[in-house]
């Protein structure tokens, strides 16, 4: 997992061969892990220019997600 300067978003992962995606946040360290998201999609996650924008618009309840603690 890579720290990121996000406000809400402490660290971003990707696990290409298994298409996860995985978010752990500031607030409470609570890590989520994201199925089925296209690398293409990974890619332009790490290029935006507000990576909550982009996980709050193209991510949150659009892909299965599971959670486990900090």
């Amino acid at each position: 997992m890579n720290r990121t300067a996000a406000t809400n978003i402490a660290c971003i992962g990707y696990r290409a061969q298994d298409m996860l995606l995985e978010v752990q946040f500031h607030q409470d360290g609570r890590r989520y892990c994201y199925q089925e998201v296209p690398e293409e999609l990974w890619y332009r996650m790490k290029q935006a220019e507000s990576l909550d924008t982009f996980f709050n618009t193209f991510i949150l309840n659009r892909y299965e997600e599971q959670s486990w603690g900090s």
